[in-house]
């Protein structure tokens, strides 16, 4: 190897013309970094998607709806939701008047079941409202002009 004009740390300026590698010796190099580098990147064990970076940096949302008095009333989501709660706003989860249960307040989670009154779809949740106490319970989550606060966890 020359010793005149180098790199102090690296040395790479000081190989002598016959010391420097040939291109196909860069070429080959190369696509062992790139193989590596791009099995690493896309590796799934070891770094997250899109869609998984979507659901740590906002793993809810959130939305506020005016019963319509309807039996149901469904809401479609760009998501499917893993659990859902839905309750009106400014009364108590439940109450409790004249022999009947009223309930305010409702949560499910997608393939495990629901309580009353809230059904989770693949894209979405649907909530009821009773016509009349069924067994002691009147599910209120559409009472018109009421209230309500859906959040919606990826």
């Amino acid at each position: 190897m020359a010793t005149s004009n180098y790199t102090p740390n690296l040395h790479l300026s000081a190989w002598a013309d016959s010391d420097r590698p040939k291109r196909a010796d860069f070429v080959s190099d190369n696509t062992i970094i790139d193989t590596q580098l791009g099995g690493h990147i896309a590796n799934s064990g070891i770094h997250l998607t899109a869609q998984e970076k979507a659901k740590i940096s906002e793993p809810y949302i959130s939305l506020i709806y005016s019963g319509t008095g309807e039996s149901t009333h469904s809401f479609t989501l760009e998501f499917q939701p893993k659990a859902v709660f839905v309750y009106r706003r400014g009364v108590p989860f439940v109450k409790y008047s004249g022999g009947v249960n009223y309930v305010y307040a409702a949560s499910g989670y997608f393939g495990h079941g629901a309580s009353v009154g809230i059904s989770i779809t693949t894209n979405g949740v649907t909530v009821s409202q009773s016509a009349e106490a069924s067994d002691g319970v009147k599910v209120c989550l559409n009472e018109s002009g009421c209230q309500y606060t859906i959040i919606a966890f990826k």
